[in-house]
């Protein structure tokens, strides 16, 4: 749990459809899922048990970015599916920055193309699925994430995707780059 002007901050990653087995701090004012919650097979309902879980913790912010699993993002697809989450009180959030009562939460997909002077500089969290490049990657970080962070200098950069280093951090500068990934505790 991260600590940040006063909100008890709660984030996970990798699940992939085991959420239920996920404790969850009740404590927990925002609660962050950085991706591969699913195992999306472009059918459509892969998310309804993902969505009554999520949005039935007791926090009063529910962020969900989407990971590689998400296959319906990637393809533009996704439409109706984030129609779901915004019903039920969860901001899906790509590419995008929200004000949790002050702390400044932001994600970068890695994909998109943002200029030096569009780089929020207030970011308390950056939260992405994928890595950045040769922080606790495996060889599979993203140098546009690197990129990122090291210009944004977040207090923290949240991730998953690779199992392997799940629970770790390194310190870049001043960000704390954690990888979040549960995949292996569930």
């Amino acid at each position: 749990m991260i600590i940040l002007n006063e909100q008890n901050i709660f984030a996970f990653s990798d699940t992939h459809g085991h959420h239920r087995a996920l404790q969850v701090p009740e404590d927990a004012g925002v609660i962050i899922c950085a991706g591969d919650a699913v195992e999306d097979d472009l059918k459509g309902g892969e998310y309804d048990d993902f969505i009554t879980w999520f949005s039935s913790l007791p926090a009063k912010w529910k962020i969900f970015v989407p990971g590689n699993h998400e296959l319906s993002f990637d393809l533009d697809q996704a439409d109706d599916i984030v129609k779901q989450f915004e019903a039920t009180g969860i901001t899906v959030l790509q590419d995008a920055v929200i004000d949790c009562d002050g702390v400044i939460i932001g994600s970068f997909s890695g994909n998109s193309l943002i200029s030096d002077e569009d780089i929020p500089k207030d970011l308390d969290i950056l939260v992405t699925h994928c890595p950045p490049y040769g922080i606790l990657d495996e060889g599979f970080g993203s140098i546009e994430i690197l990129n990122f962070v090291r210009n944004a200098k977040p207090k923290w950069h949240l991730f998953g995707h690779i199992h392997a280093t799940e629970g770790q951090h390194f310190q870049l500068g001043e960000t704390c780059c954690q990888n979040i990934s549960v995949f292996s505790n569930l």
